[in-house]
């Protein structure tokens, strides 16, 4: 008789690693009340999905704010690319 197998251990899972503090800048002109974020929101249907941002792109949103006109303040930073979801790709809408 052979002898009985023994189910495979299992390896726990490990929590997300939670993403460093993004300093919001405070200065003339710019208030920022959440840190930069982006979309790629699709052309055909109108599909958005969130992009992940490194620390370094965060950061060159927040220098972008920066550079507003003079009169105007900058409040929030969302980064939008447009383009095509692969289901609009290869389905029959895409124009």
């Amino acid at each position: 008789m052979a002898p009985a197998r023994r189910a495979p251990k299992r390896t726990p899972r490990r929590a997300p690693a939670p993403r460093p503090a993004v300093v919001l800048p405070r200065g003339p002109g710019v208030d920022l009340a959440e840190a930069p974020h982006a979309h790629v929101v699709c052309r055909v249907c109108g599909r958005i999905q969130g992009v992940d941002l490194s620390e370094l792109d965060r950061h060159l949103l927040t220098e972008l704010a920066a550079l507003h006109p003079d009169g105007w303040t900058v409040e929030r930073v969302a980064f939008s690319l447009t383009g095509a979801c692969r289901r609009c790709r290869e389905g029959p809408l895409v124009r």
